[in-house]
């Protein structure tokens, strides 16, 4: 029996030691979490920085000054080798020092070259991103990377811009705000050659900037010109309240799953539903930036829901379609359109109640030939022009009122002609000294047409 006993009683401690043992094994262990890298992206009125984590943190942040710092502890997190290696950028953050504290936290110091206002928040796994911290230093940075742009001179062979603003009794210019999508943490779509749609679509926008700078009577201004992310609500309230725009253009390359899709499209805000299936897709994916390039929700723009903002957007999207029309029919005589009419949808970014607004897909980056073509500087270019065309023919026809625009149309219009009986056109065309093809054009005249008394003709600039 002793034996028995002895044995019972060892089997019982055996059990309850391999007991404990799993009871340790499955209990979950804290473990710090890891910095992977360290962002920064500088733009014109704030810098950012982004930690990726290997999981969530929660983290408490002050400054300090002389000199300027801001100092961020993070519980249950350990110090790496990304720390280390940040690329500053030639931005305000002039360095970065970290080191774990004596209460088990990191401490990390971004020390700046300049007063700061720091604003943090987490971000949860979305798209290729997991787990971030984002800091963002709002002041005047300056960020880097942006072209200089100016107005060149007019050229002298151009018969519209050797008359001065005067010749039309003045006028102020057109503002055509042109925004190119992504940026920053949001690369857009991504070609099978690593083409990134945010860098196509910049230098999309930087060769439209010059085209229509190019143009008396209007002024073209960038939304983004540098690698940087932009909120989609900021983009619109950047166009609207900081450049009074006349017109608002995103610019952006498609990319869907089927490598084949192909061509440019352009689109409008739609209310009621997106007019095919691809256009639908595509708006979701766009709106989605604010997820990827991260926005502190706390700063959220909501829109105004009121019988105002309803008329004033209805008299806006008129018009959006108007000018996008007129644009896409340009771009079908440069490119390969994935539909042959305006595409509606509810992109967010498009919508501002009392401005145009268009957004522009250049191509498919997806596509393996457009992904050829959108990295091609002549193909830019060809591109660029094109919306040109487009812009300035809708504001030839729709200009807004007190512009030069708007001066040279009502110029236009009150230099008219009735026939008078045994006249010709090659007789009225030399009377006012223009061409005879430009009359005719002017007046979409055919070779076949018959001019008859007392019809009236529209007579061009000579």
């Amino acid at each position: 029996m002793r034996l028995g006993n002895s044995l019972n009683g060892l089997v019982k401690s055996f059990m309850q030691a391999v007991m404990l043992l799993v009871a340790i094994l499955l209990a979950p262990v804290s473990l710090a979490e890891q910095i992977s890298s360290v962002r920064v992206w500088n733009a014109p009125d704030n810098t950012r920085v982004v930690f990726d984590l290997s999981g969530p943190v929660k983290h408490h942040l002050f400054t300090l000054s002389n000199p300027n710092r801001v100092v961020i502890d993070i519980p249950n997190a350990q110090k790496s080798k990304a720390l280390d290696l940040v690329d500053f950028k030639g931005g305000p953050l002039v360095n970065v020092r970290s080191a774990e504290q004596s209460n088990g936290d990191l401490r990390v110091v971004l020390d700046l070259d300049r007063k700061l206002n720091p604003k943090s928040f987490l971000l949860k796994p979305s798209d290729q991103y997991g787990h971030r911290l984002v800091i963002d230093l709002e002041g005047k940075t300056g960020a880097t990377g942006a072209v200089a742009v100016t107005k060149p001179s007019p050229s002298s062979s151009s018969p519209s811009k050797s008359k001065s603003y005067s010749d039309y009794g003045g006028g102020r210019d057109i503002v055509v705000a042109i925004d190119a999508g992504h940026g920053g943490e949001d690369p857009g779509a991504i070609g099978a050659k690593g083409t990134r749609e945010k860098d196509i679509v910049l230098q999309i926008a930087r060769r439209l900037y010059n085209v229509l700078n190019a143009e008396k009577g209007i002024k073209p201004v960038l939304i983004r010109n540098g690698d940087y992310f932009i909120p989609l609500a900021k983009r619109r309230d950047l166009a609207r309240k900081k450049h009074n725009a006349d017109l608002f253009v995103s610019v952006h390359a498609d990319a869907f799953h089927n490598r084949k899709a192909k061509g440019a499209s352009v689109f409008a805000l739609s209310r009621r539903g997106a007019t095919s299936t691809l256009a639908r897709v595509l708006a979701e994916k766009e709106n989605q930036s604010d997820d990827i390039g991260g926005v502190n929700i706390d700063h959220a723009d909501e829109m105004v829901t009121s019988v105002i903002y309803d008329l004033a957007m209805e008299g806006s999207m008129e018009h959006s379609i108007k000018v996008g029309s007129m644009v896409l029919r340009e771009m079908g005589s440069v490119t390969r359109l994935h539909k042959k009419h305006l595409e509606q949808a509810g992109f967010a970014v498009l919508k501002s109640p009392d401005i145009p607004s268009i957004l522009v897909e250049t191509g498919f980056i997806s596509n393996p030939t457009e992904e050829n073509n959108l990295r091609s500087k002549n193909h830019q270019v060809k591109l660029s022009r094109a919306i040109s065309r487009g812009i300035i023919a809708y504001f030839d026809q729709h200009p807004p009122p007190g512009t030069y625009f708007a001066a040279r149309k009502t110029q236009r219009d009150a230099t008219q002609h009735r026939i008078a009986r045994g006249e010709t056109l090659s007789e009225i065309a030399q009377r006012y000294q223009v061409t005879l093809a430009s009359l005719m054009r002017y007046n979409r005249l055919n070779n076949d047409d018959v001019i008859r008394v007392g019809q009236v003709l529209r007579i061009p600039n000579s």
